[in-house]
């Protein structure tokens, strides 16, 4: 029964703070699993940051359900360290790049909701990222099926982008939006000394048996 499992790892783990990534079409599902925890999360005054394509491109959207708090535009990595950081310290986190927060308005006003809309920072350097963790997963987690045949499988990120326009896909408004507000460069490679490293990583220390490359185009690293 998923709502028992969602409750029983809510109530082990006890988070100070609960994230969602979410394309439009798993955004429905995300509220129902919201909604199991809706007393927890009230009761401990734990926010909810909304991140994804979704959160990226719709963040009003985002935050017109009453759970969500946060939608972080863009890129997510130093948005969450940075708000990890304030929850910690108890500080104020109404200010962090990368994220629409709600924040309280005066008791004067109908709907107290006031929602600050927090500049975008440049990309991040996809180099200085860690191996991925997936400690905290199942170990069944990892397979997958694929050709008819159930592998241990992981994905590699070589590259964060692409440098096409195809308009079924969202990487050409990710790059206009951080050439707009983020200062350009939204298409990046990875090393590939480091991409090399994380396919050794997996295959001696996960022994995973199948890797498949993250990236919008994968041909583009030659280009």
């Amino acid at each position: 029964d998923w709502k028992k499992d969602i409750q029983d790892k809510v109530n082990k783990f006890k988070p100070d703070l609960i994230g969602i990534s979410s394309t439009e079409d798993m955004w429905e599902l995300a509220m129902r699993v919201l909604l199991e925890i809706k007393d927890y999360k009230i009761k401990n005054k734990v926010p909810v940051i909304a991140g994804g394509v979704f959160a990226t491109f719709a963040p009003d959207l985002c935050l017109k359900e009453d759970l969500v708090d946060i939608a972080c535009v863009g890129e997510g990595e130093n948005a969450l360290l940075d708000l990890c950081d304030r929850i910690k310290d108890k500080k104020d986190y109404s200010d962090i790049t990368n994220c629409w927060v709600k924040t309280i308005g005066p008791t004067y006003l109908k709907n107290r909701n006031i929602i600050r809309k927090n500049p975008i920072s440049k990309p991040v350097d996809i180099n200085e990222n860690p191996i991925i963790d997936v400690t905290q997963f199942e170990d069944s987690r990892l397979y997958r099926p694929m050709g008819g045949t159930v592998y241990r499988m992981l994905p590699v990120e070589t590259i964060r982008g692409c440098p096409y326009t195809c308009k079924f896909w969202n990487s050409p408004d990710q790059i206009q939006l951080y050439n707009d507000k983020g200062g350009g460069g939204f298409f990046r490679k990875k090393r590939m000394d480091l991409v090399e490293k994380e396919l050794i990583y997996f295959k001696d220390k996960l022994k995973v048996e199948y890797n498949y490359f993250w990236a919008d185009t994968f041909l583009a690293m030659n280009s």
